[in-house]
């Protein structure tokens, strides 16, 4: 298994966020079936050790990650189905998450759906930036 995300579930686990087990392969496919989008494998490995965090549960920077259900739910309801959240800052202030039409992780303010900003390359890139509390995921 990846060592970040084991690094990474280490430190949510010592600030004592409540995190789901990790989801199956056949779910996170079943999602990707779903969403008509394939999932890049740092963010499989990330969900394959952790599904999210237990009922909004937030880490030190007010951020929470979403079980694979509350990533269909909340996509379900959005206009826009270009853009995939895994994760939301203050319950709602804004998602961060995938562009199926682009490469990269992007930050997306309910108001301003049109207007995605992109902040990290990579799934693993945009994880470390959140628990480095990094100016860039505001």
């Amino acid at each position: 298994m990846a060592q970040w995300v084991q690094k990474v579930i280490s430190k949510w686990l010592a600030e004592k966020v409540n995190i789901n087990v990790g989801a199956s392969r056949s779910e996170i496919e079943s999602l990707e079936n779903i969403l008509h989008f394939e999932f890049p494998n740092d963010f499989k490995d990330f969900y394959l050790m952790i599904n999210g965090f237990k009922s909004f549960d937030m880490e030190e920077h007010m951020f929470t990650f979403w079980p694979l259900e509350t990533i269909i739910e909340e996509y379900n309801t959005s206009e826009d189905k270009d853009f995939i959240g895994f994760s939301d800052y203050l319950i709602a202030s804004h998602a961060i998450g995938f562009k199926k039409s682009k490469k990269g992780i992007y930050k997306c303010y309910q108001s301003l759906q049109n207007d995605l900003t992109p902040i990290a390359e990579t799934f693993e890139e945009v994880v470390a930036m959140i628990n480095s509390d990094s100016p860039l995921i505001y």
